[in-house]
């Protein structure tokens, strides 16, 4: 499974793959991605960091669909443009003499442009490990728009025959199962939209791009090209990185100061109890006032040591959390939801409309009972506390935390 990794630049934000192996960057494929123009492939680049190799992918401006569609469904529209998308791509890349068996699939590294709606796909030269189709087809499975039942079946159908045919039915049938869609959409719009996959066969160059038979002799003979000029080296592998470990949750020391409270006036209160047994007073004992000291759970005080009763205001904090505009104002009640800002209100449950923000900005979520901030490839940035967060880093949040947005200040209370 391919590893990747989020950076950021000075103006732009890369996805990047490590290689186990110094690439040799003049056989034919790394040739080809570093010479740019494909239609469809994000722009690529190799960069060297002490003595290892990363690819670098440029995903500035883009949102990967497993983040754009985490909330709403996948559209009868949607389906079409992405397999037209599809096929467009391996038919691109075999017309430069790629193997389009080394297009990354999974939904974490597809991206697709917000204001246009194209997709953008990576290319692993000399790719030796799943691409992560059959994630694609579960995400689209579990995502699609219940509510369209011709869709339902039809992505239900591309789902079986893939894991029976595997990448066969990929390389044969399954454009023309999708094609079916189109001849039940409604609307001139829907019909054009169905007819862009018609089109898109018409401007192949030759049909045997579709027989992965024809095309693996295709590959062989630009290895050997490029294998004239240079001396083989063994294909580069890419190198799982160790998962990051978290911290594990501890007890905090205001808690570990507070049960030593309860138990030091717990002692005093059982030996005044038994100093005043073993004398024999003889005025009656007045429990009232020899329990006064004694703190319970609600009435101890949580960040002083001091003896004596203490207020506490019974309408505390409900739990609910805010975010609230450098004046006070509430912008917005998490109440356990997600909550995407941006300055879009299709893709945005909170509206920002200013042009430093980007249509997908940030999110604020709920997880293992703490709040989150999330930066989602934004433009201009998303800080915390006045540090800037990498493409898709999350940072837990504290009461009080400061959460800027390009030059947009939010308080998380």
């Amino acid at each position: 499974m391919i590893v990747s990794e989020y950076v950021r630049g000075l103006k732009n934000n890369y996805v990047r793959i490590r290689e186990l192996a110094l690439p040799d960057e003049r056989k034919y494929q790394y040739c080809i991605m570093k010479r740019g123009g494909i239609t469809g492939l994000l722009p690529f680049e190799i960069r060297y960091i002490d003595s290892d190799a990363y690819m670098y992918y440029d995903i500035t401006s883009r949102q990967n669909i497993s983040t754009l569609y985490s909330k709403k469904p996948l559209d009868r529209n949607w389906v079409l443009s992405f397999f037209s998308s599809m096929k467009r791509i391996r038919n691109e890349a075999a017309r430069f003499l790629l193997d389009p068996s080394n297009l990354i699939w999974n939904p974490g590294n597809v991206y697709q442009d917000l204001k246009s709606g194209g997709f953008g796909y990576l290319y692993v030269p000399y790719l030796d490990e799943d691409n992560g189709f059959s994630e694609m087809v579960d995400f689209i499975v579990g995502h699609v728009d219940y509510a369209d039942e011709e869709l339902v079946k039809c992505v239900y159908t591309v789902a079986e025959q893939y894991k029976t045919g595997g990448d066969a039915y990929i390389d044969e049938k399954i454009y023309s199962d999708v094609e079916e869609l189109k001849d039940t959409l409604s609307g001139a719009k829907h019909k054009d939209m169905g007819a862009e996959i018609g089109e898109s066969e018409k401007e192949e160059t030759t049909p045997a791009l579709d027989r992965s038979k024809d095309m693996r002799a295709i590959y062989s003979c630009s290895e050997a090209i490029g294998d004239g000029f240079t001396d083989f080296w063994e294909r580069p592998t890419l190198l799982q990185p160790e998962e990051k470990r978290r911290d594990k949750a501890s007890v905090t020391e205001g808690d570990a100061k507070s049960g030593g409270i309860i138990s030091f006036f717990s002692r005093i209160r059982n030996k005044d109890r038994k100093l005043r047994k073993e004398y024999e007073f003889e005025s009656e004992e007045e429990p009232a006032v020899a329990e006064e000291m004694v703190y319970s759970d609600a009435e101890k005080p949580d960040d002083e040591d001091s003896e004596g009763t203490v207020f506490v205001d019974l309408s505390a904090d409900d739990g609910t959390r805010h975010l609230n505009a450098e004046d006070g104002s509430c912008l917005c009640s998490l109440n356990g939801e997600s909550v995407v800002i941006g300055k879009k209100g299709e893709d945005a449950d909170l509206v920002i409309d200013e042009k430093e923000i980007s249509r997908m900005h940030a999110r604020i979520f709920l997880k293992d009972s703490d709040y989150y901030v999330e930066d989602l490839n934004s433009t201009n940035g998303t800080f915390k506390n006045g540090v800037r967060l990498k493409p898709y880093e999350q940072k837990k949040l504290s009461k009080g935390d400061e959460i800027r947005l390009a030059t947009k200040k939010l308080i998380f209370t």
